[in-house]
């Protein structure tokens, strides 16, 4: 047993899919389900139960995730002993950022930066909130504007934004003259959601919420291209869930869409900041700027 199968098997039990995991991971499905072959070879016992179109943990899979990702926490914990116990404040911050969201909490975090260490180095990666995750964990990263919540052994998270969303639709549409919409509004209609691969986490339990609330008829998009989507509504007239503070929000709007303010308070979606435990415990500028941030109250987009 070695490290790299443990991070290959936690990646795909996360996942539930070798596709989308062996993506996050840059690396193609064969060699990483033959790794998670020979893991279950020396354990023993199958991780996985494989059906055609589905992955689920087995029992003992399930028993064997958290030791893991435990093992993972502190194998990539050692990195940071390099360091030493406090961190230069002429050194470097590496950032991480979402492409999908807002571009004001990202200026907001790196504002904070500046004016708690002049001059720093603050190099930004693009990346959907599921790469940055992997980058953090293998301390390539050291902060990223993600998607919450997230749910990593040896990460923080700190909330520093919540959405509000609305739907997007053809000018024609018979909801298109409502003022808001509430999900019983949606009901009967088709509704578009970009790739899941960006934040699984996060996805999944939006897609739990609308089917809760009455909309089943939910569409997967395999991107997140926000053009593609303003063809598919323009054309197949369903809808489309987006937030008018973004990037896609303008694009839909550009193309001819009308946005109609979703009316649910209890569909909650945050971004904000995840980084390394271990990293801020060490002090220097990333703990100051996480402190700094704390004190700010929850902006709403």
């Amino acid at each position: 047993m070695d490290i790299q199968q443990l991070r290959y098997f936690v990646a795909v039990a996360e996942e539930l899919h070798f596709g989308h995991a062996a993506e996050r991971l840059h690396v193609t499905s064969s060699p990483l389900s033959r790794r998670i072959r020979e893991l279950e070879k020396e354990l023993g016992k199958d991780l996985f139960d494989r059906g055609y179109h589905q992955v689920e943990l087995t029992a003992f899979g399930r028993a064997f995730l958290e030791p893991a990702r435990d093992v993972l926490a502190r194998f990539d914990a050692l990195a940071d002993l390099a360091a030493g116990p406090a961190a230069d404040a002429s050194e470097a911050v590496r950032v991480g950022a979402t492409p999908l969201a807002p571009t004001q909490v990202l200026d907001l975090v790196l504002e904070t930066f500046e004016q708690v260490s002049p001059g720093i180095e603050l190099p930004v990666s693009l990346e959907p909130s599921a790469g940055l995750l992997a980058l953090l964990a293998t301390h390539k990263l050291d902060i990223a504007v993600v998607h919450l919540p997230v749910e990593a052994p040896g990460l923080d998270s700190l909330a520093l934004a919540e959405y509000r969303f609305a739907i997007a639709m053809r000018a024609d549409d018979p909801l298109a003259g409502h003022a808001r919409l509430t999900l019983s509004d949606l009901a009967d209609r088709q509704l578009l959601l970009t790739s899941f691969k960006v934040h699984p986490t996060v996805m999944k339990g939006l897609r739990d919420h609308l089917r809760e609330g009455g909309v089943t008829r939910i569409r997967e998009l395999p991107h997140s291209d926000v053009v593609q989507i303003a063809a598919h509504v323009t054309h197949s007239r369903a809808l489309s869930l987006t937030t008018p503070s973004t990037i896609g929000g303008r694009v839909l709007t550009e193309a001819g869409l009308v946005l109609v303010p979703l009316d649910d308070p209890d569909l909650h979606f945050r971004l904000g900041i995840v980084w390394p435990a271990s990293a801020a415990a060490r002090g220097g500028p990333l703990a100051s700027v996480i402190a700094v941030l704390r004190e700010r109250p929850l902006a709403f987009l």
